[in-house]
Formats: C-alpha cells, sequence, structure tokens
C-alpha cells in the first residue's frame, strides 16, 4: 500500500517530535473535524501548552477555520478561557498554540468517572457558565459548540474550550427561515440563542447523570427526570419548546431564582 502525500500529512505527529524549535510533542489527545490536537511542552518555559494542527480534507479549508479559532482566542481576555499563545507555520501544517487547562471535561466525569449530580448542583454548575457564556455575548461571540467535551471543571473552576465553530454577530437563519428546527441547525445557527439551545442539553445530560430507569417504557425527559417545575420551564425555554429566551440575562435570573427557592426548600 502506497501512502500519498496528503495521507502522510494527515497522520499524526509523534511523541517528542519538536515544534517551531521550542514545543515538544507529549502525546496526541484526539482531532475533530478540521484539527490534531496535543499536548506539548514549552521547553522555554517550562510550561504544559495545548497545540491544534491543522487536518487536510477535501473541500475543507482547515487552515482558514484554524486562522479563524486563534483570532477568535485573541479577541478574547476570561480566565475561563484558554488564552493563545502562538500561531505558526510547520512545514505545511498550520499550528495553533494555546493555554493548557488542566482538569476533566463533564462527559468523563459523567460517563468514564460515574459522577452524579443533584437539581441543585446541576443549576450551580449551569450557573457558573452561563457566567463566562455572558462574557462571550457581551463581545458578541457565539460559542455553537457548549458540548459535554468542550466543559471543563478542575480546582479553579469551570472553563469553557474549543472556539473552533465560535462567531461573531448573529446573523439569520436560512434553515430556520424555512421551517428547519432540526437539532444541527439549533445547535449551529449564528445566534445567541443556539449557545441556549446548547446549555439545555448540557443540563440535561448534568440532571440525567442521577437518572435511574425503573420502566423499559420510552419516555420523555420531562417524564424521566424528577425536578422542580421550574426547572422544567428553565429547560423548556432553552431548548424552545416554549417561548424562547431573548437574552442570558433572563437564564441567569431564572437559575439564580430557582437555586434560592431549592435552598429555602432545604432550610424548611
Amino acid at each position: 500500500m502506497i501512502f500519498s502525500l496528503k495521507n502522510l500529512l494527515s497522520l499524526p505527529y509523534k511523541e517528542g517530535t519538536i515544534l517551531n524549535e521550542k514545543y515538544k510533542v507529549l502525546r496526541f489527545i484526539g482531532q475533530g473535524s478540521y484539527g490534531q490536537v496535543y499536548l506539548a511542552l514549552d521547553q522555554n518555559s517550562s510550561r504544559l501548552v495545548v497545540i491544534k494542527r491543522n487536518r487536510k480534507r477535501k473541500g475543507k479549508d482547515c487552515e482558514g477555520m484554524l486562522r479563524v479559532e486563534a483570532e477568535t482566542l485573541s479577541m478574547l481576555d476570561h480566565p475561563s478561557i484558554p488564552k493563545k499563545i502562538d500561531l505558526f507555520q510547520e512545514g505545511k501544517s498550520l499550528c495553533l498554540v494555546m493555554e493548557h487547562i488542566e482538569g476533566q471535561n463533564f462527559e468523563d466525569l459523567i460517563l468514564n468517572d460515574g459522577l452524579i449530580y443533584s437539581e441543585k448542583e446541576s443549576l450551580f454548575i449551569l450557573q457558573e457558565v452561563l457566567s463566562t457564556v455572558a462574557y462571550l455575548h457581551e463581545h458578541e461571540c457565539i460559542h455553537r459548540d457548549l458540548r459535554l467535551p468542550n466543559i471543563i471543571k478542575n480546582e479553579q473552576g469551570i472553563h469553557v474550550i474549543d472556539f473552533g465553530l465560535a462567531v461573531f454577530g448573529e446573523m439569520e437563519s436560512h434553515s430556520l427561515s424555512h421551517g428547519d428546527t432540526s437539532e444541527k441547525t439549533l445547535f449551529r445557527e449564528h445566534s445567541f440563542k443556539s449557545d441556549y439551545y446548547a446549555l439545555g442539553h448540557f443540563l440535561l445530560f448534568l440532571l440525567y447523570s442521577s437518572f435511574q430507569p425503573d420502566s423499559k417504557q420510552e419516555r420523555t425527559w420531562e417524564e424521566e427526570l424528577n425536578i422542580t417545575e421550574a426547572t422544567r420551564k428553565l429547560i423548556r425555554r432553552m431548548l424552545r419548546s416554549e417561548k424562547a429566551y431573548d437574552h442570558i440575562s433572563e437564564i441567569t435570573n431564572d437559575v439564580a431564582a430557582i437555586l434560592k427557592h431549592l435552598q429555602l426548600k432545604e432550610q424548611a
């Protein structure tokens, strides 16, 4: 079997590879739709970094997307968002170097570690994520990929990573205007509401961590989850099955009100 140049360029860097004369590849983390991700050591500063290298895919401007992600991170400055460190060309590949955020994402915490979150705990987590997303929206940035793997927890708090699909500014959705309300469309539209929708799903995943099925019959999340009516309404509005939220402050206020009610109920 003969490897083409394209296939060769798509192979992950080997452990120990030195990039840009100072970044030592420690391990291959994985790859997304347009980039390969590595944990590396900056040998000049002795700090760990994350390097994303563009993939070679037919019909996809992966290098252009990586440049956009680099520009996006350059425009943001928040302790819960990784900072852009460097951008360089390595042979025919473009590499983006970012701050490494230690911790575990919620996909690993729930599916691998088996962590369970109560309604109150889930809402506290959502409240912290909302604080970071509110910062993004204040700067007209829409993340568009707020899934379990892209939200990390560590001793310092909760962090949002992977800005590969982020955009600045809202844009009318052609698909939505023609009645396409599929999950993919709602997740990816150029609207702040796409982030609300994603966080509605994020909250559901947290709540389902404590769910124990007692029937084989297929039921809706509203039938399966034992949560307050206020939280149900919150999720319905985030998922747009009820009057959608217009601003993130409305969600933040509702979450704070539900948490206050739950705390008062505990004290009663």
